[in-house]
């Protein structure tokens, strides 16, 4: 079982400087877009506050990076877009707030894909994310700068945005525990929107535990140590359907499966007859984008005062400029396609609650990409990581092995909302066979 890596440091300041060291010489990465110019003064607070004995949270001096579309005062929240550079936040985001309350010190803001569109992270800002593991391949999307600077220990761990995959399509793709909990509404106040249906802010890091204490923290709760389960007679059911087609990753996962049994999992193959909708079904960003972004945009005023005006500007990826013209047709909210799609997102949560009671399953378990990636380029992960973002259901990826190319293999366990207790218990477990 990996231990957890969010020990408040004997001296933060050092630990500070430390980490910002990391990020520069790391540079060539493209992880990072900004570094918080009080990060330093923030760590002498912390310092002095620890000799004065006075009153810390948990996280106290522990350096953390943020994506850069979660507000983080001053500093400009830019989704990676040129148009955006000096879209400065007057206050932080609520699970900022809430990490600063706990201790944390955020130390810079990560490179994503541009308005957090992809499953690779490349803005007009900084270009591509490059992996840590593998330079010259992605480190996914869009939450890749906060993977790549975890996984090159810039920071132990990194708070993304999910709203298709883009926290555990990169945490999978650099060996991270990645965790996407239920939908929460209320914690998006200070995130820049992409699909407030599905929108959802998470922890990036290296073990299951440290996500359980970010969690917590960003939830409002307070943290408790996870409750230990055994495996044995835990009942997992398997979507033979999402494995997919890569022959490295497929010796990984069988064996990752292998051991799971062998440590008394009961694992199940089951089938999920709506899986085949959920690869087809449009977005719910394609309809909600354009309306949030508006409202979004209003609150900066050296913004673009909305999309047709960012899109006038050209300040973007060229390559995104279709997709921005086809969301521009998206001018309001409750048409028949969004009500269509909300639906949809009924009937996905419908069949999964069917699909765990009639089976009787602790949780569902698959491979978090259908593919390990090749290059910089955009690889289709399947629609293994829309399950959970669809559904609303918590979802958490964790490294089950290395394939003969040496790239990590994400095991992605989905259990039914709104039970992130199970998940993360089920998760630790599983942390435990798979570190032995």
């Amino acid at each position: 079982m990996k231990p957890p890596s969010l020990i408040p440091p004997l001296d933060c300041r050092e630990e500070v400087r430390r980490r910002l060291q990391t990020i520069a010489e790391h540079k060539s990465l493209n992880a990072i877009l900004q570094v918080n110019p009080q990060a330093i003064a923030e760590a002498e607070y912390w310092h002095q506050a620890r000799k004065q004995g006075l009153p810390m949270g948990p996280l106290r001096g522990i350096p953390i990076i943020i994506k850069d579309n979660i507000d983080l005062s001053p500093l400009p929240t830019t989704l990676g877009c040129l148009a955006l550079a000096n879209a400065k936040a007057s206050q932080d985001a609520l699970v900022v707030q809430r990490l600063r309350g706990a201790g944390a010190i955020i130390l810079a803001k990560a490179n994503l894909s541009e308005f957090a569109f992809d499953v690779r992270s490349r803005s007009s800002l900084a270009g591509d994310v490059h992996n840590p593991l593998m330079p010259g391949v992605t480190a996914g999307g869009s939450s890749g700068g906060c993977a790549a600077a975890v996984a090159a220990n810039m920071a132990v761990a990194a708070i993304g945005t999910d709203t298709g995959g883009s926290i555990r399509i990169p945490s999978s793709y650099t060996g991270l525990v990645g965790l996407r909990p239920h939908h929460r509404r209320e914690l998006l106040q200070g995130v820049a929107p992409l699909s407030p249906s599905k929108d959802c802010v998470g922890p990036m890091v290296n073990s299951v535990q440290d996500a359980a204490l970010l969690n917590a923290i960003m939830a409002g709760k307070p943290p408790c140590p996870l409750p230990t389960i055994s495996l044995k007679r835990m009942r997992l059911g398997v979507l033979n359907e999402l494995e997919g087609h890569s022959p490295q990753q497929l010796v990984v996962w069988h064996e990752a499966l292998n051991r799971l049994r062998r440590n008394g999992v009961e694992l199940i193959d089951v089938t999920l007859p709506i899986i085949s909708e959920v690869a087809n079904e449009p977005c719910l960003s394609l309809y909600e984008f354009h309306v949030a972004i508006n409202t979004w945009l209003a609150m900066y005023p050296s913004t673009p005062h909305d999309l047709s005006e960012l899109y006038q500007s050209g300040q973007f990826l060229p390559e995104f400029s279709p997709f921005i013209a086809q969301l521009l047709s998206h001018r309001t909210l409750k048409t028949a396609q969004w009500r269509n799609a909300r639906c949809f997102q009924r009937k996905l949560k419908e069949a999964l609650y069917e699909l765990i009671d009639t089976q009787r399953l602790h949780g569902v378990i698959f491979p978090t990409v259908s593919r390990q990636p090749e290059s910089l380029e955009k690889m289709p992960p399947g629609c293994a990581p829309e399950l959970s973002a669809i559904s609303g259901w918590p979802a958490l990826t964790l490294p089950c092995g290395v394939s003969a190319v040496g790239l990590p293999v994400g095991l992605e366990i989905l259990c039914a909302q709104p039970q992130e207790d199970l998940l993360l218990s089920l998760a630790l477990a599983c942390e435990g066979i798979f570190t032995q």
